[in-house]
């Protein structure tokens, strides 16, 4: 009996540190990301994974804006990116011409809510202001590095996106709104591991 015992520790001991090694490397991030502008604050820094032969990729980005930039504001965001076309060029660099892409963002603050505070007639906004869907576009340049250094690539980026008021004030009040008013840009550095 004593012998079961000492062997089923021995196995649960076994199968735990190997099962928690494989959940940490599950968890861990494929990548990490510093991103400037493109409705993700004034700056903005998140990880995420990347999945189907590096085809998707989802990320987790926290943004934040100073009081010199209109702030203080942070931001959360969640999205999720298909790349369906790479273009290699030589060895180590590879060209994503179009990414497309959705995104949520949730602004934290006073003047920002999820439900309509009581000061507010039913019905007042028909939109949350403290959170917003974003349609996105993305085009990188990636280059690989040596595999000895610990990150796997380099990516440089230019992201285009709007929101669903954006779009919706865009649609609704045409020819008032100009196309540079309702699309935001952010560029980013991704280091991928």
């Amino acid at each position: 009996m004593k012998n079961t015992f000492a062997l089923a520790a021995l196995l649960a001991t076994g199968a735990a540190s190997t099962s928690h090694a494989q959940l940490a490397r599950k968890l861990a991030p494929d990548f990490a990301q510093i991103q400037y502008a493109g409705s993700n604050g004034w700056v903005g820094v998140g990880a995420g994974h990347e999945f189907f032969n590096r085809h998707l990729r989802t990320n987790l980005q926290y943004g934040y804006v100073p009081p010199a930039k209109g702030g203080p504001l942070h931001l959360f965001s969640g999205s999720i990116f298909y790349q369906p076309v790479r273009i290699k060029v030589g060895n180590h660099l590879q060209v994503n011409p179009l990414d497309i892409g959705f995104k949520g963002s949730y602004q934290f603050g006073n003047d920002y809510f999820f439900r309509l505070p009581s000061r507010y007639p039913p019905n007042y906004y028909w939109w949350k202001p403290a959170f917003r869907l974003h349609l996105a576009t993305e085009s990188s340049l990636t280059y690989k590095l040596a595999s000895n250094t610990g990150v796997r690539t380099l990516s440089i980026y230019l992201e285009f996106n709007t929101n669903d008021l954006y779009m919706v004030s865009y649609v609704l009040n045409a020819g008032s709104l100009r196309i540079g008013e309702v699309v935001k840009a952010g560029v980013g550095v991704r280091l991928g591991f």
